[in-house]
């Protein structure tokens, strides 16, 4: 399975908390699958739509209580009277992350 180009580890909300603002994305090494946990970029939602329609790809990575992370979904875009990033395909109009922090 060939790894993503981006891991999404935490995200930021609008005011009013209906959507995602921002991204926090980790770029993977393709050969492994590894990621710097502390080396990270904020994206906002329209960069990472822009860059998904560009064919990049970013898969969510939740951290365990041991510390390591385990894999979690592929973002898709979906839309819904407007773009959303999801990880679950669904009419609602909401962002679905898998319930990832937020920073």
């Amino acid at each position: 399975m060939a790894h993503p180009d981006f891991y999404v580890s935490a995200v930021q909300y609008n005011s009013d908390g209906s959507h995602i603002a921002k991204l926090r994305v980790h770029r993977v090494d393709k050969s492994n699958g590894s990621f710097k946990a502390d080396s990270y970029s904020d994206l906002t939602r329209p960069q990472v739509i822009g860059s998904v329609e560009k064919n990049v790809t970013f898969t969510t990575v939740v951290r365990k209580e041991d510390g390591g992370w385990r894999l979690g979904a592929a973002l898709e875009i979906m839309s819904v009277k407007t773009d959303y990033l999801k990880t679950v395909r669904d009419e609602s109009t909401r962002d679905n992350l898998e319930k990832l922090p937020t920073f």
